[in-house]
């Protein structure tokens, strides 16, 4: 019984002492990443990056895009916001409000072309005044 009641307690101590190493080295990586992304400013603008990409993808996708739309059109307003968000200068309750409305019209439907247009007209203002290229 004695014998028992050692070997338990030298599991219990090993599974402990393992445990204890993948919550620190998990919390070492979650704080590394957690720096790099930038903090929890760094980490909204990377979700909003997220966002943008996920919108422009599926926006770009021939079934998707109006024929009046040029893809080219499309790439150049996600790039300029994109850029914009990358240097910060960016409305993100704007950015999230608008992406959001485009999700929810337009995930199972076609958007027309007058559609599409304000979209990327609306999607432009979220870049800030001081920030527009002159």
């Amino acid at each position: 019984m004695v014998n028992t009641n050692k070997k338990l307690s030298g599991c219990y101590r090993r599974v402990l002492i393992f445990l204890l190493a993948v919550v620190a080295v998990g919390l070492i990586v979650g704080g590394v990443v957690y720096r790099r992304v930038g903090g929890p400013e760094g980490g909204r603008y990377w979700m909003a990056e997220r966002a943008l990409n996920g919108v422009e993808k599926h926006l770009l996708k021939s079934k998707n895009r109006p024929d009046g739309i040029s893809e080219d059109q499309v790439i150049a307003v996600f790039a300029n916001v994109r850029e914009a968000s990358e240097q910060r200068k960016v409305n993100l309750t704007s950015l999230y409000t608008v992406l959001k409305s485009y999700q929810s019209e337009f995930h199972t439907t076609k958007p027309s072309t007058p559609e599409i247009q304000a979209f990327l007209i609306e999607l432009e203002k979220t870049i800030l005044r001081d920030a527009v290229k002159e």
